[in-house]
């Protein structure tokens, strides 16, 4: 079975701004309220203190209560898990929902040899094209999400998936690094040594620059709706729309982050010596024992 068998071209391309906006803004709604749950369950107990680092950040950022603390932890934790899921959001609904992707979940490769294995490991979608072939899209959230081990590890299995081609055992146009924001004179070098291009030290790539291609920002998102220049601006726009009603709709957000804060500092402030400064060692052994 060839691989252009397994992904279907979207009846509209590039897919219309109304089906765009619509879809995002159903998947923005969807993900603000799951954030919000996480956000009504906070507590002090959701998140662990590290006494080592904990003394080291009030010293290193200036502060001098638990409060200060307690925020930075907070922005920290909500952070972490913020980037996560939107990164998730993106790759594993938005751009298989609304252009037509077929994504490469676990379950799809156990289900569809071809696609299995580790030759494929760092391809996340099939995408249709107009002229009846797949590309094969590997993508990636920032300038910073490949480091140099990934992309020597990138070149290597890139390389075999052309190989693979060469023996007739795949069918595909052409290999795409999909970058969601950026732009492309504000990459790192990695993505250049994952197409097999050497700016400075010697490493084991080889040249695929023919057949990998990279797109990034703005040409990501035209590139993922087949030409059409407009699709980030569609999306951020229903972004904006959605984040307004969002807040009307919870006009009291804030109280959650806040009751979060004040638990952690109830939870802290008796541990303070007499001279007024923080009993550390009391914290170190009701953590470590």
């Amino acid at each position: 079975m060839p691989l252009s068998d397994l992904v279907v071209l979207p009846e509209t391309t590039p897919i219309p701004r109304r089906k765009v906006e619509s879809e995002t803004k159903q998947l923005i709604q969807w993900w603000l309220n799951q954030r919000l749950k996480k956000i009504k369950g906070l507590s002090s107990e959701s998140m662990a203190l590290n006494p080592f680092l904990a003394p080291i950040i009030m010293g290193l950022h200036g502060y001098s209560n638990f409060e200060g603390l307690a925020e930075f932890l907070l922005g920290g934790h909500l952070s972490g898990g913020h980037n996560t899921g939107f990164g998730k959001l993106i790759d594993e609904k938005l751009v298989p929902r609304i252009f037509g992707t077929t994504e490469l979940t676990t379950k799809y490769r156990d289900t569809h040899p071809m696609v299995s294995g580790s030759t494929f490991d760092e391809i996340d979608h099939l995408v249709p094209r107009t002229d009846g072939t797949v590309a094969l899209l590997s993508l990636k959230a920032s300038k910073w999400s490949i480091q140099l081990t990934m992309a020597v590890q990138l070149n290597h299995q890139f390389e075999r998936l052309i190989e693979r081609r060469h023996e007739g055992l795949l069918d595909f146009s052409d290999i795409v690094l999909g970058i969601e924001y950026g732009t492309l004179d504000t990459l790192t070098d990695k993505y250049d040594i994952a197409r097999g291009i050497n700016t400075g030290a010697s490493h084991d790539v080889r040249d695929l620059t023919e057949h990998v291609h990279v797109h990034v920002g703005r040409d990501f998102w035209k590139w993922i709706n087949y030409g059409e220049e407009e699709t980030q601006d569609w999306i951020f726009a229903a972004i904006l729309s959605t984040v307004s009603e969002f807040r009307k709709e919870n006009p009291n957000i804030a109280d959650f982050t806040t009751k979060y804060r004040d638990a952690f500092v109830d939870e802290y402030s008796g541990r303070i010596n007499k001279d007024g400064s923080i009993d550390w060692a009391n914290i170190l052994q009701d953590i470590n024992g």
